[in-house]
């Protein structure tokens, strides 16, 4: 009995119940109450049987269906593959007809971030002291103690490190740099200054040099051209600004009353005050200038370190100071009143920060802050909360911050130039 259970049970498909068993039952001699249990045992198992059989018989077309799936499955694949394929060669055609969309980052646009990290450029051999863009924002300079100044292009992000462009002088070489800017009306001109007392002019197109400016006795710190005049300052340790004729290559005014080293200076826009031009210095003090004079019409002594940056937007008519007091000062460049007062020490973790140079984004609705922190941080300049963003990555200062566009997107691009030897380039994400 125990082998012909095992038989009915264990084989596959299941058999049905062997017929001579029953009559062997039937036949034998046993009691009539233990046969009568053998044949519910029996029918028992019977039942379990068919039950297998059944299940069995399921199993087999649920295979077979499922073959039917994959086959199916395959299928469409393929055709997914070459729908894909016929979809990528429509977007192909339409890219050379329309202007592409911003790149998304799903991830980040999630979580809120303003501002994605798309690329870290390690160009130079040395700190990265300042970083500047064309009139047209997607023109990138940098400017090096290398001696170097290295011109990177936004419109071909993904070649942007491949792409570059350096300018140097083989033949006399410029000291280690501490400033540059492009000319805001002679677009192929380029300034750059240096820690040797000289300022240099660069056709940055044709990667000529055009000329070597003496006048300052010390190291120059900064560099700004005027938005309509053929005319640019320079600000340097000797504690003086000097302005100049970039086109002549002569000085035509020099700008005193500081008493000690000037870093920072910028003209005041155009139209509005054009003839104004203010500094920055490490007395503590931001000196506003008529440079037709040379005299001070007006003096801001809002910080209580070196005063390390200076920017104007003209589209607010505003101006922006930044001290390694980790105070950011915005003036209404109409009164000279404080517009606001940022301190940026009260970010989490940033206790001890120091704010190098800044940057206003071209519609001046936003402010950047190199600091030294090792990140950059980014204000609404319409509110008085804390940063938008917090950008790190640098290993080391962060001295200098700078505004481009992507010109296929329209998307915002910040740069930033770290004494870490590198520079970053953050994109808005578009929204």
């Amino acid at each position: 009995l125990k082998r012909s259970c095992s038989s009915i049970i264990c084989s596959s498909p299941p058999i049905a119940m062997p017929t001579e068993l029953d009559v062997r039952i039937t036949g034998s001699n046993l009691e009539p109450k233990t046969c009568q249990v053998l044949e519910q045992i029996l029918n028992q198992v019977q039942m379990l049987a068919t039950r297998c059989g059944d299940e069995h018989g399921q199993k087999v077309e649920l295979e077979s269906e499922n073959k039917i799936l994959r086959r199916s499955n395959e299928r469409l694949r393929e055709e997914n593959d070459s729908l894909k394929a016929q979809l990528d060669g429509h977007v192909a055609q339409l890219d050379s007809h329309f202007v592409a969309a911003p790149p998304r980052n799903r991830e980040r646009e999630e979580s809120g971030a303003r501002f994605v990290p798309f690329r870290t450029l390690e160009l130079h051999s040395a700190p990265v002291h300042s970083v500047s863009v064309n009139p047209n924002k997607d023109i990138v300079a940098s400017a090096s103690w290398d001696s170097q100044v290295k011109l990177t292009y936004l419109a071909d992000e993904e070649n942007i490190e491949k792409n570059h462009k350096t300018l140097c002088n083989l033949d006399e070489k410029m000291g280690g740099l501490y400033a540059v800017a492009f000319s805001k009306n002679t677009p192929n001109v380029l300034g750059c200054t240096s820690c040797d007392k000289y300022v240099y002019l660069w056709n940055h197109v044709e990667g000529k040099q055009l000329s070597k400016l003496a006048g300052h006795a010390d190291e120059v710190n900064a560099i700004d051209f005027h938005t309509s005049q053929q005319v640019m300052v320079t600000a340097s340790d000797d504690m003086t600004a000097k302005i100049w004729d970039f086109q002549e290559g002569i000085c035509l005014r020099t700008l005193e009353k500081h008493t000690k080293q000037v870093y920072g200076a910028s003209f005041l826009g155009g139209d509005e005050n054009q003839y104004l031009v203010a500094t920055c210095c490490f007395d503590m003090c931001t000196r506003i200038y008529d440079m037709r004079s040379r005299t001070v019409v007006a003096s801001c002594r809002d910080h209580n370190d070196d005063v390390i940056g200076i920017d104007y937007s003209t589209a607010k008519q505003q101006m922006a100071t930044s001290s390694d007091d980790g105070l950011i000062i915005i003036y209404d460049a109409r009164n000279w009143s404080v517009l606001n007062k940022i301190n940026t020490k009260k970010e989490t973790g940033l206790a001890d920060n120091e704010v190098k140079r800044i940057a206003f984004s071209p519609a001046g609705d936003l402010l950047a802050a190199a600091c030294s922190s090792q990140r950059v941080l980014v204000y609404d300049t319409a509110v008085t909360t804390g940063a938008i963003a917090q950008l790190k990555g640098h290993a080391d200062c962060v001295f200098d911050v700078t505004w481009g566009v992507n010109p296929r997107t329209g998307a915002k691009v910040l740069v930033s130039a770290s004494h870490d030897f590198s520079s970053k380039y953050w994109r808005e994400v578009l929204r």
